[in-house]
């Protein structure tokens, strides 16, 4: 271990937190107190020459409880704890310092030392919060009502303090309390321009994100659509628009056209956001696969669609943070030719697509490729005339090739599956990830002589998603609480000064 590790380790307190703000509290602490801890000494031999021989022992001792300070948070990983220890630690030994170097019985001039208080609140609020930092705030504002209190009584504060130094160590009390409370408000200051920088990251990625999965949408072949919860349809891709013969700016914003109901009054879309239980009973015998999440995939007809098609149909619920569901989205597989045999991806009109944007790719009963399009040659890199007749796993991940047998074994028993991300290997070598769905090729009796795997590339979107997980962490909350943060701050300057100055 390197000094940068173990320097880094001793000011974090051993901590391994993914929150910035948490580590930076446990910094900002540890280095509050080894400030205290190097200082003390210092400071107390400045009064053992001048005499003052209470308030050397006074910072000797604040100087050693900061040393347990630092153990205790070191200890417990409990920044509450530690740094209320650490304030009653430091207003102990201000509060010894202050009412014996003269307090408030000099006027204008010592009360300058006052304002360590400020530095003190400020950093209650910084590491404790607002809750400890108002307790401190109004323990320190009762003191010095008291001060004030004894002061007009005419009570003798005791100076400890030589009258030809006194108003030197004052000034210099002050100017360095100064120092310090700009160092927190740059401190607080750089703290909110990082949480910006982050959610402007963040709201990017989002954007970024958005778009990518909007195309995604849009460009795929298989006819996929998006309600809202008051089941209007607010996405509309080109293949819902070929199948249907329904332009988008025709249906965006209405219901679903009936001729996707899969009874008198809906659509599986809409049924999944009125009462999603109740799929898994009334299409029990039709039900492909489902999730724990909600998600079904379903094998039923659509009679209204070409003079009747045999369709797959996936659809699943689209929830917010709080699991309510906002909305659902459909996605529909003509399978009427797969079922007959023929390997070749059709579109609405009948006709074979040559190349559709999405890598499809067929094996037969041996586990050998038997199909590959043209959007396999130029996602993965393999030539057709190189890849048909061989295994797999020549371009399967190693995490991927155990879960792709046994999704093809399955599949070959009748099953079908969609949404599995599986990562390829492309010929040159670079990843790439996918969302695959498999279905079975049957012959006219029933058994599968084949399936088909059509892949979704969502590397990109990996990559993004990585991303957006990385600041996922800091939420607009973090900004809000920064923000309030920083008011209250310069509230606090504000006030603090104007009370001195008057």
């Amino acid at each position: 271990m390197n000094f940068e590790s173990l320097f880094n380790n001793f000011i974090t307190s051993g901590i391994r937190s993914p929150d910035l703000e948490t580590l930076k509290k446990y910094k900002a602490l540890n280095i509050f107190l080894l400030i205290l801890i190097l200082f003390s000494p210092c400071l107390g031999l400045f009064y053992f020459f001048i005499g003052a021989n209470l308030l050397f022992y006074a910072t000797i001792t604040g100087g050693l409880l900061g040393v347990s300070a630092f153990i205790l948070l070191r200890k417990t990983k409990n920044l509450t704890v530690a740094g209320n220890y650490a304030f009653f630690v430091l207003w102990g030994t201000f509060l010894i310092i202050r009412w014996n170097t003269g307090a408030m019985s000099e006027g204008g001039v010592i009360l300058l030392s006052w304002i360590w208080n400020a530095v003190l609140i400020l950093m209650a609020v910084f590491i404790t919060g607002y809750l400890w930092g108002t307790i401190w705030g109004t323990l320190i504002f009762v003191e010095t009502g008291v001060a004030v209190y004894l002061f007009r009584t005419g009570y003798k504060f005791p100076n400890l303090m030589p009258p030809e130094i006194s108003p030197i160590y004052s000034l210099g009390a002050y100017l360095l309390g100064l120092l310090v409370i700009l160092l927190i408000a740059f401190l607080y200051e750089r703290e909110k321009a990082d949480v910006v920088d982050r959610e402007q990251v963040k709201s990017r990625a989002l954007v970024e994100s958005k778009r990518y999965v909007d195309t995604i949408i849009e460009r795929s072949p298989l006819p996929t659509f998006v309600i809202d919860r008051e089941h209007r349809v607010i996405q509309w891709n080109r293949a819902c628009q070929q199948m249907t013969g329904v332009p988008a700016e025709e249906i965006i914003g209405k219901r679903v056209p009936t001729s996707l109901y899969v009874d008198d009054k809906r659509s599986l879309a809409d049924i999944i956001i009125e009462d999603p239980d109740s799929i898994a009973e009334r299409f029990s015998g039709s039900i492909l696969s489902k999730t724990d999440s909600g998600y079904f995939e379903v094998g039923i007809p659509l009679p209204a669609i070409k003079e009747g098609t045999q369709a797959i149909v996936s659809v699943a619920p689209i929830r917010d943070m709080n699991g309510s569901i906002n909305g659902a989205i459909e996605t529909i597989q003509d399978v009427s030719k797969l079922q007959q045999g023929d390997y070749k991806v059709y579109n609405d009109y009948g006709g074979p697509v040559e190349s559709p944007s999405d890598p499809i790719f067929g094996i037969d009963s041996e586990g050998r490729i038997s199909f590959w399009n043209k959007a396999c040659e130029e996602t993965f890199g393999y030539p057709s005339s190189k890849i048909i007749g061989n295994d797999p796993s020549i371009f399967l991940s190693k995490s991927t090739k155990r879960p792709f047998e046994e999704t093809i074994a399955k599949v070959f028993k009748g099953e079908s599956f969609n949404g599995k991300e599986w990562k390829y290997y492309s010929a040159q070598g670079e990843a790439v990830h996918v969302l695959a769905r498999a279905y079975p090729i049957q012959d006219s009796k029933g058994n599968s002589k084949g399936c088909v795997i059509v892949n979704t590339d969502i590397t990109g979107l990996r990559s993004r998603m990585d991303n957006l997980k990385r600041d996922a962490g800091e939420a607009k909350e973090k900004l809000k609480r920064v923000t309030d943060e920083y008011t209250l701050l310069r509230k606090n300057i504000a006030t603090y000064i104007r009370r001195k100055a008057q």
